[in-house]
């Protein structure tokens, strides 16, 4: 169980360091220090669009920051967190469900890449790339843990 209470300590100090990080872009872009390089109207939404993805995450790494904190204060939630996490029925779960949502991602960003390309070639292009991208990137890894398992 030690080793589980360190593990739960170095990802609760990464969160924080997360969440420090992220209040620090959106502060920076809300401040328009950090901007891209197209125009004004561009610029302004993506500003928005960070601002809004980095506060959506800063909220989901205090919950992790919360719980794993209970976690550590208390034996009994401790033990109920480690059992959830280490729960192989639930890990089986979380990999059959990585797998088919990958299956069915590349599956439609191969779609939208062929609709895009009668409106659009650089859309349809970038999501061809993207999805062959993903598939180059998922023969590696079955390549990797072939070898290593």
């Amino acid at each position: 169980m030690q080793a589980y209470r360190k593990k739960l300590k170095f990802e609760t100090g990464f969160l924080i360091f997360a969440c420090l990080l992220l209040l620090v872009v959106q502060v920076l872009a809300f401040c328009r220090v950090i901007r891209p390089l197209a125009g004004p109207h561009w610029a302004d939404f993506w500003n928005g669009m960070l601002a809004g993805a980095g506060f959506g995450l800063t909220v989901l790494f205090l919950v992790g920051i919360i719980v794993n904190l209970r976690a550590l204060r208390n034996q009994e939630r401790l033990k109920k967190l480690y059992v959830k996490e280490s729960d192989e029925r639930t890990a089986q779960i979380a990999r059959a469900s990585q797998s088919a949502g990958y299956r069915m991602g590349v599956s439609l960003m191969l779609v939208a890449g062929f609709v895009a390309g009668y409106y659009s070639v650089g859309i349809s292009l970038a999501c061809l790339a993207c999805a062959f991208g993903q598939s180059v990137i998922t023969c590696l890894a079955k390549l990797y843990y072939h070898q290593t398992m």
